[in-house]
């Protein structure tokens, strides 16, 4: 039994013999013909690839170190990042504030009035006087930073009045200076000084962030730039296989003319060209998704550059690189900024722990001082004055006619001290929680460093069997090709072949992309991203 496909063939083989000797001639003058004007085309399209656009826009031709270079002025993350150690140095010099001396100044002028008369409470109330004063108070006091405390100061008074119908006046004038040292609680730490190495630490941590976020970015840099390199290699293949396949069409157009082949392989290559179309709208939107990304991380405004293609002038190259794990892993704990942050952490809690420790202490503070007294005082009867001078009170005190020292301890203990112990206690936990971030956050840079060695070794191999793949799709193309010359092939199998060919090489060049991705992911594991571009960080 004859299928209808059978049967079709036998009512074309009925045709007459020269007219079939006549269309076998003239297909064989047709393949001769349009296969080397194919590839032709191909070559075209291969002189094309490198080409600009041709389309009205301005290209920017950016290379990976270019672009890191217009990041570390325009980024908006380091812009952010780079005014916290501004902050935190502000912040340290604020805290020095606790040891600028004060000065303080007071005076007055006191008038009383008193009728006399008899107070239990005060007897010298008993007087009747009018009397008025005129004083004036200036000190210097402040702390140092052993925890010493200081006071300088001194005091004027002149008083005049009655008192009993008896005409006074009076000068005083009284010079002095105290300290206190403490000799257990806040003498190897206090607050002040405990707050200004925390201070130091914030700002070795927010200097350290700095660092992280650069090197964030010079990561996110890479990816983005990869990845437009990836695209625009990408939209060249689809361009390729597009200008392929209109040609292939053309060729059919021309063999269904000639009545070599039916319609319906026109057809086949119709779709074709529409799926290429296809391929290729995609691939011009990737290109531009891509351009968009790395604009952002270059801080770029999009109004400067708008119509302008942004085209990488790094070609995606595979270099060999050393993939050992246990070299990564060291370079990954001992260059890796976020850990440095932890570990200025666990110092924090170290000095807070010590600051603590220190307050269960109780207070033994040594007290010494030092002053002049001078004083001028004479009473008359009504109607001569007084003769009081306030030089001679100034002399008095000069030549330190009277004269008071001190020294002493003043001890005081807490009967429960249960706030002091708590925080003690509280301290603890938080090194230790310090000390745990630490080690869980060591414990995951290795994972991370393992993952991207790992990663890159397989997009490496990926990379060789890539490239294979599309020497081989390239040959059997071809080969196919020159069957189809001979009239031993077919449209539909020349049209995929073309498609697998486009694809492995699309594919080649995404290995490329992503094995340059997870060698940029394995360099940030380790912290050694910054190093490998040779950028330095200064702060002023």
């Amino acid at each position: 039994m004859r299928t209808n496909h059978d049967q079709s063939v036998r009512g074309r083989t009925r045709q007459p013999v020269a007219a079939l000797r006549s269309c076998n001639r003239l297909y064989r003058l047709l393949a001769e013909a349009l296969v080397p004007a194919l590839l032709v085309v191909c070559v075209s399209a291969m002189a094309q690839q490198n080409q600009p656009s041709q389309q009205g826009q301005t290209a920017r031709r950016l290379s990976l170190e270019d672009c890191i270079q217009i990041a570390l002025e325009h980024n908006r993350d380091i812009q952010i990042e780079r005014i916290n150690p501004r902050i935190a140095r502000l912040t340290l010099d604020a805290s020095y504030g606790y040891y600028d001396p004060s000065l303080v100044v007071s005076g007055g002028h006191e008038h009383r009035r008193e009728p006399g008369g008899f107070d239990p409470a005060d007897l010298s109330e008993y007087e009747v006087h009018d009397a008025e004063n005129d004083y004036a108070k200036v000190g210097l006091r402040g702390t140092l930073p052993t925890g010493m405390r200081y006071e300088f100061g001194g005091d004027y008074v002149h008083s005049f009045g009655l008192r009993e119908a008896i005409d006074y006046e009076t000068y005083g004038v009284v010079a002095n200076m105290s300290v206190t040292q403490p000799l257990l609680r806040d003498f190897w730490t206090d607050q002040a000084r405990t707050t200004i190495k925390i201070n130091r630490k914030n700002l070795r941590i927010s200097e350290l962030g700095v660092g992280f976020i650069l090197m964030e970015v010079v990561h996110k840099i890479e990816l983005a730039y990869y990845e437009l390199a990836f695209a625009r290699e990408n939209l060249q293949v689809q361009r390729k296989l597009l200008e392929v396949r209109k040609a292939f069409q053309d060729q059919a157009h021309q063999k269904v003319l000639a009545g070599a082949i039916p319609a319906l392989e026109e057809k086949l290559a119709q779709a074709q060209v529409a799926a290429a179309e296809t391929a290729l709208i995609a691939a011009r939107n990737a290109v531009s998704i891509a351009e968009n990304e790395l604009k952002t991380l270059l801080g770029d405004d999009f109004q400067s550059s708008e119509g302008i293609e942004w085209v990488p002038t790094d070609p995606l190259l595979v270099l060999p690189e050393e993939l050992e794990l246990r070299a990564s892993w060291q370079r990954g704990i001992s260059q890796r900024p976020d850990l440095a942050q932890l570990r200025v952490e666990v110092e924090k809690q170290d000095l807070n722990l010590r600051f603590r420790h220190n307050q269960l202490f109780p207070w033994l503070d040594l007290v010494a001082g030092y002053g002049r007294r001078g004083s001028s005082t004479f009473e008359q009867r009504l109607p001569l004055p007084p003769p009081a001078s306030a030089s001679r009170a100034f002399d008095q005190v000069w030549d330190g006619v009277a004269p008071r020292d001190l020294i002493g301890v003043i001890f005081t203990l807490p009967l429960s001290r249960t706030t002091e112990r708590a925080n003690y206690r509280a301290s603890k936990e938080l090194k230790e929680q310090a000390i745990l971030r630490l080690k869980q956050r060591e414990e995951l840079v290795m994972r991370e460093i393992s993952d991207a060695l790992i990663t890159a070794r397989a997009d490496r191999d990926r990379v060789e069997a890539a490239r294979r793949a599309a020497e081989l799709a390239e040959a059997a193309l071809d080969a196919e090709q020159q069957k189809l010359a001979v009239g031993q092939s077919t449209f539909y199998v020349v049209l995929q072949l073309q498609g697998d060919l486009a694809a492995a090489r699309s594919q080649e060049a995404r290995a490329k992309a992503d094995y340059n991705k997870s060698l940029s992911m394995l360099h940030r594991a380790e912290g050694s991203l910054l190093d490998r571009h040779k950028i330095d960080i200064e702060y002023k």
